[in-house]
């Protein structure tokens, strides 16, 4: 991921309740798959194998995050072993193709998951996290973002 897609990513996680973060997890691993195929375009096989074993770290964050006590964590988890199984294949044999049914398979969930995450009325996970600005300040040909600092500076998760 490039510099302002980390940036993105980052002010989505402050502003997440629960549902969201997995819809960030999804779209993670969406941007590192395209990122993938660009460096396989461009002929840059070590950056297509880092790409994707990105993406496999993140398929594995959302295995680790499963929760078992429903029943639909066992087939999350038989999707996910899928999708990374199709991740190792891609970079086994160098194939960029095995990754459009990863792609598939993740879009469908995301979608699911941001209709649950749009229903879903809980607040953001992180409190006290730093308010962020768009649009403040400007200069040619860019737009700046401006945070301000709480007033106590323990900001993040409070127990």
């Amino acid at each position: 991921m490039n510099r302002e897609e980390i940036k993105a990513f980052t002010l989505r996680v402050t502003e997440a309740n629960s549902c969201d973060l997995i819809v960030i997890l999804y779209d993670i691993v969406l941007c590192d798959i395209r990122n993938a195929k660009k460096a396989y375009e461009n002929k840059d096989l070590k950056e297509f194998t880092a790409r994707v074993h990105d993406a496999t770290r993140f398929m594995n964050e959302l295995i680790s995050s499963l929760n078992y006590e429903g029943g639909l964590a066992r087939d999350l988890l038989s999707l996910y072993s899928y999708c990374n199984k199709r991740l190792a294949s891609a970079v086994a044999g160098s194939n960029p193709e095995a990754l459009d049914i990863v792609t598939d398979v993740i879009t469908k969930l995301r979608d699911s998951f941001k209709t649950l995450a749009e229903n879903d009325t809980a607040g953001p996970l992180m409190r006290n996290a730093q308010s962020v600005y768009a649009g403040l300040t400007y200069g040619k040909g860019c737009l700046n973002e401006t945070y301000v600092d709480a007033k106590d500076y323990n900001r993040g998760f409070r127990a």
